[in-house]
Order: C-alpha cells, then sequence, then structure tokens
C-alpha cells in the first residue's frame, strides 16, 4: 500500500542553511520488549539491604530513559516518519509483542488525523514470528499486524512493500518503502536431509510443549532462514525504477544485507538471499538509503559497484533500543536532488542518553558530487586549496557574499562530500573548513 504525506513545519524548519530542504526519519532498532536488561537498574549495587526505593531514584531502567528521550525526539525533530525495525518481543510471545505495542503507542497523539504527529512505518522481526505457526502461510504474518492495527499502527508488509511518500515545498520526494525480511522464519524443514528428519520432529517437538530458554534461543536464533520473497523485489526494483531524478528511496527490511561485523557461526547466519537484494538494489544505478536493525550494532556502511556506476546502498543498522537510536537525515538542494545524509545518533551511557557527533554519509561519490555542485559551491571550492583550512570570516570576505549565503554553499558541499568543517557543533560563523577532495 502507498500513504502520502506532506508532514512538515515552515518552510525554515525544513530547510538546512539557504536553499536545502531537509527530510528526517527516527529509526528505532530491535526491542525485545520482554528482555530483562530492559528493566534491569543501572546501579552496580553490593548492598542487599539498600532501599529499592532509594536505589531506583538514582538509576533508570535503560529502556525508560531511552524511551523518554526518544519522545523528546519525536517533539523537538518533527520526523516525517518514525520507522521500527521490528522484534518488539521475544520468541513469538504474543502477550510481550500487545505489551510492547501498547508502550511505543504513548510516543504518539492518540488522534492521527490532526496531523501533528510523524506517520510510523513498522516492520516484522524474526523473533515476532511464532514459530509454531505453519509456515507455509502467511497467517502467522497476519496475526503479527492484527496486534499492530490493534493497537493503532499502520499494517507492517507481508509481500508486497508498505510504502511512504512524504514531499515538499520543492520536486524533493522522500519515498520509503517498508519490507518483510522474514519470509522463511520457521522453516525448520529448510535443514535438509537427514539433519532434517532427525532434527526436525524434535524442534517440532519443542515448539509445541515447550522448551528449556536455551533450547528456544537456539531454535530462534541458530536454525532461522530470513528471506526476502522474489515478487517483494521485484515490486520494490519496479517501483524504484519509475522514481524521479527528485526523489531519494529509502527500503526498511528487519533483517541486513551486508555480513556483521562480528563473526557469527550458525547454519543460516544472515539474510539468505542478501547477495540478490544487494545485487537488485545496486543495479538501479541510484541510491537507495537501506535501514535496518537485527544486528543489535549500529554500523553505517556504503557498498558501490564498478559495475553499475551511480549506484549505492547506503546501509544504517539501529542499535537496540535500549541504547539508543538514530536520527537520520537526508537533504535536497533547490531543484529537489538528493545530496547527502546524516545519522544523528542518541546512545544511552547509564541512566543518560547522549547525542553523539553526527556522521556525514555522502549517497554520491566525489566525481558525482563535483558534477552536481552548483556554480557557487564551485566558486566556493576554488577559494580552498588542498591541505587548507579556511574560517568563515575568510570566505566571506574572498567571496563578497552574506553570511546567510556563504552558510547555504557551505552546507551544500557538506551534504555532497566535498568539505569537512572541522568544528561542526560551534556555531556556522566560526567554522573551520577544509576539502574532502
Amino acid at each position: 500500500m502507498c500513504y502520502s504525506s506532506q508532514r512538515g513545519g515552515t518552510d525554515d524548519e525544513r530547510r538546512t542553511g539557504q536553499n536545502l530542504q531537509l527530510f528526517k526519519v527516527i529509526q528505532v532498532g530491535d526491542v525485545h520488549y520482554t528482555d530483562k536488561e530492559n528493566t534491569a537498574s543501572p546501579v552496580d549495587n553490593k548492598d542487599p539491604g539498600f532501599p529499592k526505593t532509594l536505589s531506583a531514584s538514582i538509576g533508570m531502567p535503560p529502556l525508560q530513559s531511552i524511551y523518554r528521550a526518544l519522545a523528546k525526539s519525536v517533539e523537538e525533530e518533527r520526523p516525517q516518519l518514525v520507522a521500527f525495525m521490528g522484534d518488539f518481543t521475544n520468541r513469538g510471545d504474543q502477550t510481550g509483542l500487545d505489551e510492547c505495542l501498547s508502550y511505543l503507542r504513548n510516543l504518539f497523539p492518540t488522534d492521527w488525523s490532526s496531523g501533528s504527529a510523524p506517520d510510523c512505518q513498522l516492520l516484522i522481526g524474526n523473533h515476532d514470528v511464532d514459530r509454531r505457526k505453519d509456515p507455509e502461510t502467511d497467517q502467522r504474518f497476519d496475526d503479527i499486524n492484527a496486534s499492530i492495527t490493534g493497537a493503532g499502527f499502520p499494517a507492517a508488509s507481508v509481500l508486497n512493500p508498505e510504502v511512504r511518500v512524504f514531499g515538499g515545498t520543492s520536486p524533493a520526494e522522500l519515498r520509503v518503502y517498508g519490507v518483510n525480511s522474514c519470509r522463511g522464519c520457521g522453516q525448520i524443514r529448510l535443514l535438509g536431509g537427514i539433519l532434517a528428519k532427525q532434527a526436525g520432529p524434535e524442534i517440532e517437538r519443542i515448539l509445541r510443549d515447550g522448551g528449556s530458554e536455551a533450547e528456544l534461543n537456539e531454535i530462534y536464533e541458530g536454525i532461522d532462514t530470513p528471506a526476502i520473497d522474489d515478487e517483494t523485489m521485484r515490486l520494490l526494483r519496479e517501483s524504484i525504477s519509475a522514481l524521479p531524478e527528485t526523489a531519494m528511496p529509502v527500503v526498511c527490511a528487519h533483517h541486513n544485507i551486508l555480513p556483521q561485523t562480528t563473526p557469527r557461526i550458525a547454519p543460516y547466519s544472515e539474510l539468505i538471499n542478501a547477495g540478490s537484494v544487494r545485487s537488485a538494489l545496486l543495479t538501479l544505478k541510484r541510491p537507495v538509503i537501506f535501514l535496518h536493525g537485527h544486528l543489535h550494532d549500529d554500523p553505517v556502511e556504503v557498498v558501490r559497484s564498478p559495475s553499475h556506476p551511480g549506484g549505492a546502498i547506503i546501509s544504517i543498522s539501529a542499535p537496540l533500543l535500549r541504547d539508543g537510536f538514530n536520527v537520520v537525515k537526508i537533504a535536497f538542494n533547490e531543484d529537489g536532488v538528493p545530496l547527502g545524509c546524516q545519522v544523528g545518533r542518541h546512545r544511552r551511557s547509564g541512566s543518560h542518553v547522549e547525542r553523539l557527533t553526527s556522521q556525514s554519509v555522502p549517497i554520491w561519490d566525489a566525481r558525482e558530487g563535483l558534477n552536481m555542485v552548483s556554480a557557487n559551491g564551485r566558486e566556493l571550492m576554488r577559494k580552498i586549496e588542498p591541505d587548507q583550512v579556511k574560517y568563515s570570516a575568510e570566505l566571506s570576505i574572498s567571496t563578497g557574499w552574506e553570511a546567510a549565503m556563504l552558510h547555504g554553499v557551505i552546507d551544500e558541499l557538506r551534504w555532497l562530500g566535498l568539505v569537512h568543517v572541522q568544528n561542526p557543533d560551534r556555531p556556522s560563523a566560526h567554522w573551520r573548513i577544509s576539502r574532502a577532495v
């Protein structure tokens, strides 16, 4: 399904610098609501007789502190979209799923139609799937969506991508696709051969009658077979191929399409058709932002291929929710062409949530960026020699531009990855700028 929205504040709220338009997506990683770690006290209490009320007053549980920071960001950032990466519960626990969705729903106003709340995109995670249900039908996904919609959220993708479209004051458009990467979850028979004949019945018995926590964890993590359906990829490619250059596609899925940093030894340790998915996205020959969870880690990686010029996958992973969340910003120029993205990292430290320095991620390579830069951007680049650092005040004098115009051009070059601002947290009048290429 496709939903369209013009959500946004004033032009000033949605623009950065002089001529750039900004879109924001808050990316929320795996919740695993029933994990004990979510409610564990961060206080290292070695005194069993210490008053519990006093201990609680000096150490807020991880999920509670993150929830407060997330609610504040939703209010202050005014994002177009909040994207939840899935794994709301553990091992398909229905009660945990419903409690988690109710907890998250309180982040938003009761009345969606008021226009004061951002849109939401929810994904199904492998831990949301009940392995006791028939893996050959979509009933296991339909039951999850019944809980999602019952809590007041829009349904998650099952086969067709769920599409959100966000427009602005220029031709710029953000098109967000939610896809289901859990099609193979619960397919025990995919173990194959003798192993399936011997282990399959025992696995089915454990799922049916209940097993130890260790047994269930091994079934849900060690022999999982996540995959994105070929029909989903066909529809996704067809839609993205038809987009104008003023639209930025963002694909959201629970699973990663790049191998995780930490070596993992398991029969099925990654999305089983990840290579095919990567190839399909690269052959579109345009940048695609890929948001995911699952890893419980937060790498930001860019994939390009010399065989597919112009193609790029900007892969952004969200950490566990109790560890933090991301605010992903995508900038467009005044002609509506996407320039780059930034990942704002909000991370928990004890009972506090810190806003770390944003990570800038150019979506174009240097050659493409130089081809896209404006005439003013080219002029400013000529004012900065390689290995030279310039202050904003110096560049204002050498160009004769007013501060607003200068900082707008610097912003354009930053988003394209052509210059570095060495002190971005300082007021723009005090920036130190150097060439990146």
